[in-house]
């Protein structure tokens, strides 16, 4: 005995072109299934052929057809899976705000710049759970700081009229001097008879 099946009945205009429209052009793969799905049953398809059509079980296409006669267009809305929680919860990102306005030698630490590993060691030591970097660096970016390596200048210690001397020399060095002409004793050769001595 075959498997019951549970049709839409016909549709209204104005539903039709909505689920039409999210058929053919909605973000989500899942959302364009479940309409395609309601627009076959209401040509007559039975849940066994939309199945076949969609690369499903048969339950799967009834249970969209069931939940949309209950609910409407809302119940094939998939729902959001809320995935795993955040490595640094509130509490840690709270901890990283205060390490990042201070030294870290002021908390006692034997180094003078955070890095995300270093961040990571203290978030520990402060709430007591492990982090990896990776998740230090995405609560950076939640909190809007900006994680890069430092670029290191002596611009403060240099003397400026002893920097603009030495960009003259390099200047004055690196400017190309005129071609010079140079005559080679071989353009000055005379054949030895044509030259007459005198007597």
């Amino acid at each position: 005995m075959p498997a019951p099946t549970v049709f839409v009945p016909v549709l209204k205009t104005k539903e039709r072109l909505r689920l039409q429209k999210a058929a053919d052009s909605a973000k989500s793969p899942k959302l364009r299934d479940r309409c395609r799905a309601i627009l076959w049953s209401e040509e007559g398809k039975t849940t066994g052929e939309i199945a076949r059509l969609l690369g499903l079980v048969a339950t799967t296409p009834m249970r969209w057809i069931k939940d949309y006669l209950r609910f409407g267009f809302g119940g094939l809305i998939p729902e959001k899976i809320p995935g795993r929680p955040r490595a640094v919860d509130d509490e840690g990102e709270a901890a990283l705000q205060a390490a990042l306005r201070r030294n870290p030698r002021d908390l006692g630490y034997p180094f003078t710049r955070w890095t995300a590993a270093t961040l990571a060691v203290h978030l520990y030591s402060v709430t007591h759970t492990h982090v990896s970097q990776a998740s230090v660096r995405r609560a950076l970016k939640r909190l809007r700081f900006r994680y890069k390596r430092p670029k290191l200048s002596l611009k403060h210690k240099q003397d400026p009229k002893e920097v603009q001397r030495a960009k003259r020399e390099r200047n004055a060095a690196l400017k190309k001097s005129p071609p010079v002409l140079t005559v080679t004793p071989s353009s000055f050769r005379t054949n030895a008879s044509s030259i007459s001595i005198p007597a």
